[in-house]
């Protein structure tokens, strides 16, 4: 899983790089319009230097008509008064708001001094009136129209000198913003990576891990993708199975029967579990080598999922028949073995010896005719006793080898008679708790759950200073769930022992588990298995049974 915090770490610093790469975006915007405005204000100003260099020139030329009367002044002032005009067009354009009222002055009064040389200069130089008032008038006329329009010009520079100024001054603030966002980003970047190795390195090696936990397992394991192609199989699979990876690997499923017949069997629930999406535990499957000889198999399949997707199949193969820590479970049967030996042979065959001395010493005094008959009916009296006795102690052994109980009543009826017994010998008070006296488990599984309930009371007696004992049957959902649970108090760490793992080795057999550990009052016992759907319940067993 992944770790909750690092992602939520790096969700916040992944939004927080994302709003800053925006803002980032947009101040390079708004750096490319500056910079765009700068250039254009920075052509129309050297425009307007040009434009006052014209003015200045087209004033002088006509000033020179004035005094030498000079048909090329004339004609400068006409080419510079054209390239002033369609420079005024030019820049009518793009004038900054500011200076627009200024500019649209300046080109009226443009127009004023052109109309100005064109019918008062021109007619009076042409008239030779150079002495007289009006020629002197026409002067003063021509330096003041000059002065006004290099003074509006000049306002109109300033003016966009200003503007300069400021988007020079904005480039500047922004150029700052940018280089601090960067170290910012810079630093969010190296956080970023950072959490993305701490994030990611766990996974790498747990895949890692996965990886040779799949090549080095004794058990055969194969991946087949969503898609149906055999990804994967280990060398425990291609020894089992005794077939190279290129004869599989990348081969579709639906291709298995045709290249690899004997595998069918083991191939063919992967469809059903890619599609159902819920894994197939223990199924009994089977195979065939190539010299023809059979194999029976048992195959886990467990469909595998990321990022809400189906990703594929894992296969776990093993034989029939094998089971983890087997010789755990012969022990128990050993052990077991071992206990009804000597049950058998510190009762049955003490009353047997009981028997057969009293038999012996009856016959003698009945043979010598020293034995009063009413001394011989209470000595006959006695052996019936013993062998009473006997017989008692031995179907208890057979109980014990067997509970024939189970097969006639059910198993908590057959639970219900042991607990009396157990009472009667141990003084130790057994309650069990249940729903519904139909349980919903096959027939053989009865047994082997009486065992373990069996053995978690004989570890009760051996270990505990127990009182009480809480037996408790709770279905959930498809499985039946019992709890052993004793009043005999204790906590901490214990060392589980051959009884304890042996449970675990029967559950194992019905497809259950045991697990166990101290409670609120004492040491409990879990037994979970799984119940049969529509299954028959001990009391229709119980009708069926001879």
């Amino acid at each position: 899983m992944f770790n909750q915090k690092l992602t939520k770490m790096l969700v916040v610093s992944g939004l927080v790089i994302c709003i800053g790469l925006g803002f980032g975006v947009k101040k390079l915007l708004e750096m490319y319009g500056q910079v765009a405005a700068w250039s254009l204000k920075s052509e129309q100003w050297q425009e307007l230097a040009e434009l006052s260099v014209q003015v200045s020139a087209m004033g002088e030329s006509l000033q020179e008509y004035l005094l030498w009367a000079d048909p090329e002044a004339l004609n400068r002032f006409h080419r510079y008064s054209n390239s002033i005009g369609q420079k005024l067009q030019d820049l009518s354009f793009s004038m900054v708001q500011s200076a627009a009222p200024d500019f649209q002055l300046f080109g009226q009064l443009c127009k004023d001094y052109q109309n100005f040389a064109l019918y008062q200069v021109v007619p009076a130089v042409q008239a030779g009136n150079s002495r007289t008032d009006k020629m002197a008038e026409i002067y003063r006329q021509n330096r003041q129209m000059s002065q006004e329009l290099q003074s509006i010009l000049e306002n109109v520079r300033r003016k966009y000198s200003r503007q300069l100024d400021e988007h020079r001054a904005n480039l500047e603030e922004i150029r700052r913003n940018m280089v601090i966002l960067t170290f910012l980003l810079a630093g969010l970047m190296i956080l970023l990576v950072y959490l993305l190795y701490l994030l990611l390195t766990p996974l790498w090696q747990r895949y890692l891990f996965t990886s040779q936990l799949a090549h080095n397992s004794d058990q055969a394991v194969w991946f087949i993708e969503a898609s149906g192609k055999i990804n994967y199989i280990n060398p425990a699979a291609q020894e089992l199975f005794r077939l190279f990876p290129e004869q599989v690997l990348q081969k579709h499923l639906e291709d298995i029967p045709r290249i690899l017949p004997r595998l069918y069997s083991v191939i063919q629930p992967v469809g059903q579990v890619l599609i159902n999406q819920k894994k197939l535990l223990r199924c009994k499957v089977a195979c065939t080598h190539d010299d023809g000889r059979p194999v029976d198999l048992t195959a886990d399949y467990v469909p595998v999922a990321g990022a809400g997707r189906p990703r594929g199949v894992v296969l776990l193969i093993r034989p029939a028949g094998e089971q983890k820590d087997r010789h755990l479970l012969l022990d128990t049967l050993e052990r077991e073995r071992k206990r009804i030996s000597l049950e058998i042979h510190d009762w049955i065959a003490r009353y047997m010896s009981t028997i057969i001395h009293a038999l012996d010493y009856t016959l003698r005094l009945h043979q010598s005719g020293r034995l009063p008959d009413g001394e011989l009916v209470r000595n006959l009296g006695e052996l019936r006793s013993h062998c009473q006795n006997a017989a008692i102690e031995m179907r208890g052994i057979m109980n014990d080898i067997h509970p024939y109980l189970i097969d006639r009543v059910g198993l908590v009826s057959a639970l219900e008679s042991y607990v009396t017994t157990f009472e009667k010998l141990h003084d130790i008070k057994v309650f069990i708790f249940y729903q519904d006296r139909a349980l919903q488990v096959r027939k053989k599984d009865e047994i082997i759950i009486y065992r373990i309930i069996q053995e978690a009371l004989s570890n009760i007696v051996k270990h505990s200073q127990a009182t009480a004992v809480d037996i408790n049957f709770t279905r959930q959902q498809d499985t039946l769930r019992i709890e052993i649970s004793d009043n005999g108090g204790g906590e901490g760490d214990f060392l589980a022992g051959q009884g304890l793992w042996g449970m675990k080795e029967r559950a194992s057999l019905i497809g259950g588990d045991v697990v166990f550990g101290y409670g609120e009052t004492g040491f409990c016992v879990t037994l979970t298995v799984p119940l049969l759907a529509g299954g028959q319940s001990d009391e229709q067993d119980q009708d069926h049974a001879d």
